[in-house]
């Protein structure tokens, strides 16, 4: 595994880009926890992702980091209540399940009618998928069922020795908030929490309600 640091952005940019056109795997830093990139337009890609993980392909839904809500507009339907709640708090630590638009690999909703969309605090990821014109991963830089990695290091050890490590590794530092994001699905008429990470559940409601 290579590592790059951030000296120069924009050439750690253009380096991982060529990794996931290539059809490789990218470590990067977001500001909740460091990710696991692939492309995801890929089949090949995206099982590469879990088998790093090391889980069997399709098992469970892979969340997206996008550019921006324009990006995500064309895989995803982006509601009232998603443009809200982008308003309040993209960039940052929200995962928004949203219906999809059935465009991407059915695999990365696993069964599931939405897809996790995501604009991460951190710089580095959104510059990705807008130097690819698509979304990448986001999901987090561990093996299955294991704690997510923090800082460069932790991410780097969880893959060591494994068939699928990742070719490359962005060290951007630790992870400012360093636990996972919170997760919210509104393919219904109900806002649903999935699970509450670094933003809480009633700061979400409250956004909703215009509080």
């Amino acid at each position: 595994m290579k590592v790059i640091d951030l000296g120069n952005f924009d050439a750690a940019v253009t380096r991982a880009a060529d990794e996931i056109r290539a059809g490789g795997a990218v470590i990067y830093p977001t500001d909740t926890v460091y990710a696991l990139a692939v492309s995801a337009v890929s089949e090949a890609a995206l099982d590469r992702a879990d088998r790093a993980k090391g889980r069997a392909p399709a098992a469970k839904p892979l969340s997206l980091c996008v550019a921006d809500l324009e990006q995500a507009a064309a895989f995803v339907e982006i509601d009232d209540r998603a443009r809200t709640l982008a308003d309040a708090f993209f960039p940052g630590a929200l995962t928004m399940v949203c219906l999809s638009k059935n465009v991407l690999p059915a695999r990365l909703q696993a069964g599931f009618p939405g897809v996790g969309i995501r604009v991460p605090g951190h710089p580095f990821g959104p510059a990705l998928a807008r130097a690819l014109g698509h979304p990448i991963t986001t999901t987090s830089a561990n093996a299955s069922g294991l704690p997510p990695a923090i800082d460069a290091a932790s991410a780097q050890a969880a893959f060591a020795g494994s068939e699928f490590e990742p070719a490359l590794l962005i060290d951007g530092g630790p992870a400012p908030i360093g636990m996972a994001s919170t997760v919210i699905d509104l393919t219904g008429g109900e806002v649903k929490l999935l699970r509450e990470g670094a933003i809480p559940f009633r700061a979400v409601l409250d956004a909703l309600r215009g509080a």
